[in-house]
């Protein structure tokens, strides 16, 4: 095998795993998304399938990251937790961040988005008292 073959089919190698991890990180972070939705609204996988038209196996995959939903389904999703397609798909890779805390965020927002504005005033006010706490503005 010449050189310029062997670097070749290196590069193309590295080039398809770059975009599964890609593709692998844009699936896990939809599935968090949704599953945070899902949750927020009280909804168990059995009842989010029955609004999708799908199976409950269908929304575990999807919130485990192993599957993409095709646009009708995203359509549902979005509808059925009145969010926008673009708020549903902002997906950001943020690389720094584990996915488990990517999923703590989403569920935190989601949680915050349903307060009223009493519990969202308190709420903020605490989270003041321990942001000054832990980052040493004492």
């Amino acid at each position: 095998m010449k050189f310029s073959s062997w670097i070749s089919a290196n590069i193309q190698d590295i080039t398809i795993n770059m975009k599964e991890n890609v593709n692998g990180n844009i699936k896990k972070y939809l599935g968090i998304r949704i599953r945070s939705l899902r949750e927020n609204a009280g909804l168990t996988q059995e009842d989010l399938a029955s609004f999708c038209d799908v199976s409950w196996r269908t929304i575990s995959n999807l919130e485990r990251g192993l599957v993409v939903p095709d646009l009708l389904m995203l359509c549902k999703i979005a509808k059925k937790f009145n969010v926008s397609l673009d708020e549903l798909l902002n997906i950001e890779l943020q690389h720094h961040k584990s996915l488990s805390r990517i999923a703590e965020e989403n569920l935190l927002i989601e949680r915050i988005k349903s307060m009223d504005d009493k519990l969202l005033n308190y709420t903020s006010a605490q989270v003041e008292v321990a942001l000054k706490y832990f980052s040493g503005e004492n």
